[in-house]
């Protein structure tokens, strides 16, 4: 599960930079021509804003794999090896809690929500709500990963 999740992690990071560099080229390309020629792209500010969301689900769920995560360390790094670890150990049970309830109500959501179609591009509004659950079954992986084989950095 960790030479897949190494492999994984290289994967989402290329995809990371892909999306960021087309959100780039893509909102300078606008800008130019909305300033310049008076002009835009039909849809382009729903691809870019899709791009964005999904660049947010993978790079939380890699921040997670890569121990990046949010936190407050203030205490806890006062704190015993033998105590940081059992810390550590809840922080990901909690994480894992967290992301497990947000992919079971998300695709509640999805069911009701996904069907609709956005107003610029007509793509169905499941292909920007699908990355919650990309998301979160990620983070799920790289939680278990951590509870599994609580010594590893990446």
């Amino acid at each position: 599960m960790i030479s897949f999740l190494k492999t994984l992690t290289n994967y989402i990071e290329k995809i990371l930079v892909f999306l960021l560099s087309s959100i780039f080229v893509i909102t300078f390309i606008l800008v130019f021509l909305r300033y310049v020629f008076n002009q835009s792209i039909t849809g382009a500010n729903e691809i870019v804003t899709i791009m964005f969301i999904y660049t947010t689900a993978f790079g939380s769920a890699l921040s997670i794999g890569k121990r990046e995560h949010i936190s407050i360390n203030m205490v806890i790094n006062k704190l015993k090896p033998d105590n940081l670890k059992k810390i550590r150990y809840v922080q990901y049970i909690l994480i894992f809690s967290l992301h497990a309830m947000l992919l079971l109500f998300c695709l509640e959501w999805i069911n009701t929500a996904g069907g609709y179609l956005m107003p610029a591009t007509g793509l169905p509004r499941i292909v920007a709500i699908g990355s919650i659950p990309f998301g979160c079954i990620l983070s799920l992986m790289y939680c278990l990963k951590h509870l599994i084989n609580p010594v590893s950095n990446n």
